[in-house]
């Protein structure tokens, strides 16, 4: 694989008002992510539902892509649109999470 650089650029919006921009490096090839298992900051962690949030408030499918953590080694970069992601309880419960990017653990990768 040829050297690859992520660029996560989330715009400032309501439920992200600082906004985002970073760029990852990127160890092996992106593909679509729909559910993982994550932790709130206000609520017990479990099986959620990820999306990218578009800037017109279309969802669209989030990316996950392993990435250089310098402190980690490798981590799973989610990323998303305009407006970073959007995460739901996978069993419908429970408020919508806003994140700009997730870095996480291989594991924690559901589907």
């Amino acid at each position: 694989m040829a050297l690859k650089y992520i660029d996560v650029v989330v715009e400032e919006h309501e439920a992200l008002p600082e906004g985002c921009e970073l760029r990852f490096h990127a160890v092996g090839e992106a593909r679509v992510v729909e559910r993982v298992l994550y932790e709130p900051l206000d609520g017990d962690a479990g099986e959620f539902s990820v999306v990218a949030a578009g800037a017109n408030g279309g969802d669209g499918p989030a990316h996950m892509a392993p990435v250089d953590d310098s402190g980690a080694g490798t981590s799973v970069l989610i990323f998303g649109g305009a407006h970073g992601l959007r995460l739901r309880r996978a069993d419908g419960t429970g408020a919508v999470v806003a994140e700009p990017y997730l870095l996480l653990a291989e594991e924690a990768i559901v589907r």
